[in-house]
């Protein structure tokens, strides 16, 4: 993928259109699974990372700065409105609104004004705000949202735990979880002329009575396995239009999906095999609100369900699987309840429009790969109860500016930060050993790395291109091992590396003359006595 420098301006958008005609025939309908491999196609050199963009149904574009952004992606589809200030309607029932719109110029969600401390809704709308200060002398968690046919299950961290966390590393996001007040999982979904003919598939441990939400009879799916997909027949719809899917499990049940081609998603599709009329009922969904007995989200649950805009899951989930939100395009805020322990690979792979990720101090383990091209995701706060920043987590996060390493962290893996262009300050905690290639490789707006005592290896390129730091301070006494002399690559002609003052100066003279640092001898200097 050609690499960018923010997000996409009027011409990059531009491309795009005329990459999708190209490719589709002048006077073509604009399909889904085209996004990709247009963005994919284009040089995004001198992106904006403040412009905002429509992609119309037919390929063409309009752009508009500093706006709410318009993004269809799906042929004339059915979809909800996100406000500038995160709110989403419809709040309960189903309207028929003709697009998405949702803000990708970055910052997540708001309502209120961000703070140091911010407790956000599904959509990713900030309902309390709290300084440092003030949060630190909570006695209780703020009131919990209520919405029409949702039950609000609490926040996702609990005071105490939320608290110890702000006083040792000062902001922290907060979210609230949900489950729907009958049990039943919905599924909202648009349907289109001439595509009305939908099958469903989940994996049931006991039973599950599928409610098409027309008035018709209703099918049964009925398994033995949570990882064993039953499907049930085309069902007819009588007409296009939107409609609630409601799901009643008696046992417990997954979301099924698999990577292959044409067939991803399986909660909504034509057939059960591949078929390119598969893209047409997985982009149909809209909004999920996920019910009791449902135990973890699968792999590839809601792969290419390019318009899901919203999701509540509820505290009885505790796995979400590898590409269980690849390419859901207009998904733009996730709270992640405290049940949950892992998060797979590749979990929000091309969530454009991710603004807002919510994680609990429950998950021990997140997937290489998970934020990756989530170019709308502005900050994001690890628990302290995560090890590992794993293989390329946040690569091509163009506008994620702010990120919290807990010192539980040891290692960041290869390309972790890659291509963050608006990362501006890292600060590595004294417990990190080792720091992978390329991880800060083209963090053009970082301005100052530190590097703690506990570093004991340098990958390639770790910090290549980063044209704007201008010091590097480095704690350890003796020189991490580099893998070669391009960790550096780039470094600016003013650049000062910092390392411990010692009285005979031994250690400046170690750096100087190690493998690999000693061709950035010049830019050495002692840290003040």
């Amino acid at each position: 993928m050609s690499e960018g420098k923010g997000l996409v301006t009027r011409s990059n958008i531009e491309d795009i259109a005329d990459a999708i005609r190209e490719k589709n025939g002048s006077g073509s309908t604009y399909r889904p699974g085209d996004m990709a491999s247009a963005i994919q196609a284009l040089d995004t050199s001198g992106i904006h990372p403040t412009g905002t963009k429509q992609i119309n149904a037919n390929g063409t574009t309009d752009v508009t700065q500093f706006a709410s952004a318009n993004v269809n992606v799906q042929p004339t589809l059915q979809t909800k409105t996100a406000t500038q200030n995160g709110t989403v309607t419809p709040d309960s029932g189903y309207d028929g609104l003709s697009q998405v719109m949702v803000n990708v110029s970055g910052g997540g969600g708001s309502g209120a004004s961000a703070n140091a401390v911010n407790f956000r809704d599904y959509d990713g709308t900030i309902v309390q705000s709290y300084s440092a200060a003030d949060f630190a002398a909570l006695t209780a968690m703020p009131e919990n949202p209520s919405h029409v046919g949702l039950t609000s299950q609490g926040w996702n961290w609990t005071l105490v735990k939320a608290q110890a966390y702000v006083a040792k590393y000062g902001r922290l996001e907060i979210g609230q979880m949900y489950i729907t007040d009958d049990g039943k999982t919905r599924v909202y979904i648009h349907l289109e002329q001439g595509r009305t003919s939908p099958m469903l598939g989940v994996c049931p441990n006991g039973t599950v009575d599928v409610d098409w939400g027309d008035g018709t009879a209703h099918d049964t799916l009925t398994g033995t396995s949570t990882s064993a997909v039953k499907w049930t027949p085309n069902h007819a719809y009588a007409a296009p239009g939107n409609y609630v899917i409601k799901l009643t499990v008696t046992g417990s049940m997954e979301f099924y999906g698999i990577s292959s081609s044409n067939q991803y998603s399986g909660l909504l599709r034509y057939t059960s095999g591949g078929d390119y009329r598969n893209y047409v009922y997985q982009s149909a969904i809209q909004r999920v609100e996920i019910g009791s007995s449902v135990t973890s989200i699968g792999n590839n649950a809601f792969y290419n369900c390019y318009s899901l805009a919203n999701i509540t899951i509820p505290d009885s989930v505790t796995s979400i699987g590898n590409n269980a939100f690849y390419n859901c395009y207009n998904l733009a805020s996730v709270i992640i309840p405290d049940s949950v322990t892992s998060i797979g690979n590749y979990v929000f792979y091309y969530c454009y429009n991710l603004a807002s990720v919510i994680i609990p101090d429950s998950v021990t383990s997140i997937g290489n790969y998970v934020f990756y091209t989530c170019y709308s995701l502005a900050s994001v706060t690890i628990p302290d109860s995560v090890t590992n920043i794993s293989d390329a987590a946040f690569r091509n996060c163009y506008n994620l500016a702010s990120v919290t390493i807990p010192d539980s962290v040891t290692s960041i893996d290869n390309n972790a930060f890659y291509n963050c262009y608006s990362l501006a300050n890292v600060t590595i905690p004294d417990s990190v050993t080792s720091i992978g290639s390329n991880t800060f490789n083209n963090c053009y707006s970082l301005a100052s790395v530190t590097i703690p005592d506990s570093v004991t290896s340098i990958g390639s390129n770790t910090f290549q291109s980063c044209y704007g730091v201008a010091e590097y301070h480095l704690a350890p006494t003796t020189p991490p091992t580099l893998a070669n002399t391009n960790a550096f690559s780039g470094i600016s002609a003013d650049c000062i590396i910092y390392v411990p003052y010692s009285a005979d100066h031994s250690i400046l003279e170690a750096y100087k003359t190690a493998t690999y640092w000693s061709s950035y001898a010049s830019k050495m200097q002692e840290e003040a006595a």
